[in-house]
């Protein structure tokens, strides 16, 4: 190939959120010899700009300067758009000015407006199964059009990095952690994320107490707490079992936490439109027991296989703790759920394999030759949607029939609303 591709990848910001952390990936694999690589802030920087710059790569800020994105774009092959599915106007008018030969769009939410700039978007790339079938869903008839332009390919996940020998914490690091904070004897549940009650479900906290009626000897590792998740532990009484750890950006103590842990604990409030924190346990080897969320985003049901790398179930803290008394009670098979964990993340999200699908769509697409690869990129068919079906109901546990109301009044409108009326209340409060 004489000439390099000429490709920008663009975001909002470059700050340390998992939009960024995908483009930063996009950026560190992409072949260098086939692509020319510049990374674009539109609207401000962040703390990603020198990591990205660390690559060798390119960094431009333009602080919502369109006249300056419109030199930017002049030449460019592929513009690689990083976005929630809203179209933004000033952006995709200056694209229209001076179309690049391709435009990909990674949605990450699966949003989508019926906008005339949606016409220049050549792919609308989803990053689970989940919020296409939604998406194709909720457009209905209208939707039909877009099936060529519309398919799946999941974030990426740098599992090579994660299981690196400098990276990955030795066993005697991890060892020497669970004595500090004196879990060294128990069966621990743990969970990571953001010190925020918007993204946490604090059936977490309610079905680890109930979890502790089959096991007292348990400790609950909470990355990441918030007042009203505090106020919770102590009204349940399980003081005493939960380790409160602050969130840290060194990835070598993060992947501590989850090495520590026997069971990762992952139910959201608002749902998973991927998973990130969920891959990085199931890197490490570690069974992931997390709830489908049909009536919100559910891709966790898709990195997480029932039965085979964890277990999906309803949200009721009886059947959740149910299930993680499963794994406890069966050390042979947790063993095996994290064996298959790694194998998932290798199979279906390594970085480079995800990042070489994109480079095979533009090639394809621009009418250049390439090597046949691991090709990720999912469209959209029946068959997508019939396997998403199966994956919400095929969950772990059999509830009662107080569960199965629960379970159905979970799913509806109803719920939605009073829990977003609780959730401004809380706030007013």
């Amino acid at each position: 190939m004489e000439k390099k591709i000429k490709i920008i990848e663009c975001a909002d910001q470059l700050g340390l959120g998992g939009t960024e952390y995908a483009l930063q990936l996009y950026c560190k694999y992409l072949d260098k010899e086939k692509f020319d690589v510049t990374a674009v802030g539109l609207y401000k920087g962040g703390e990603r700009e020198q990591l990205i710059k660390g690559l060798g790569i390119k960094v431009v800020v333009l602080n919502g300067d369109f006249n300056e994105f419109e030199k930017i774009i002049e030449g460019t092959d592929v513009f690689h758009w990083h976005g929630y599915g809203q179209v933004d106007e000033k952006l995709f008018a200056s694209l229209n000015k001076n179309k690049p030969r391709l435009i990909i769009q990674t949605n990450v939410f699966g949003h989508f407006e019926k906008s005339p700039f949606y016409d220049l978007i050549d792919f609308d790339l989803y990053i689970s199964k989940m919020i296409l079938v939604r998406r194709m869903a909720l457009d209905g008839s209208y939707a039909e059009q877009f099936v060529g332009k519309r398919k799946v390919l999941p974030y990426p996940v740098d599992i090579d990095f994660l299981k690196d020998e400098n990276i990955e914490p030795p066993l005697a690091d991890v060892e020497q952690f669970k004595i500090k904070h004196n879990i060294n004897d128990c069966f621990v549940v743990g969970r990571v994320g953001r010190a925020d009650d918007h993204k946490f479900d604090m059936i977490t906290l309610t079905a680890f107490a109930e979890y502790l009626n089959y096991n007292n000897n348990a400790k609950f590792l909470l990355v990441g707490a918030t007042k009203r998740m505090l106020a919770l532990i102590k009204k349940l009484k399980i003081t005493n079992s939960v380790i409160i750890l602050d969130n840290t950006t060194h990835m070598k103590q993060l992947l501590t936490y989850y090495k520590a842990m026997d069971v990762f604990l992952a139910a959201s409030n608002i749902g998973e439109s991927f998973g990130m924190v969920m891959a990085e346990a199931m890197s490490m080897g570690v069974p992931v027991v997390t709830i489908s969320t049909p009536a919100k985003d559910n891709a966790q049901v898709e990195v997480v296989d029932n039965g085979d790398t964890g277990f999906v179930t309803y949200r009721l803290k009886e059947t959740i703790a149910a299930a993680i008394n499963q794994i406890c009670c069966n050390p042979e098979q947790a063993k095996l759920f994290g064996k298959n964990s790694i194998q998932k993340i290798y199979r279906s999200y390594r970085a480079q394999d995800i990042v070489h699908s994109l480079e095979q769509l533009i090639l394809k697409n621009l009418g250049i030759e390439f090597k046949d690869a691991p090709y990720l990129i999912v469209n959209w068919d029946n068959d997508l949607k019939a396997d998403y079906k199966n994956r919400c109901s095929n969950l772990f546990g059999q509830p009662n029939l107080i569960g199965k109301i629960k379970v159905r009044y979970y799913q509806t409108f109803a719920y939605k609303v009073h829990n977003k009326l609780f959730s401004i209340i809380r706030k007013m409060w």
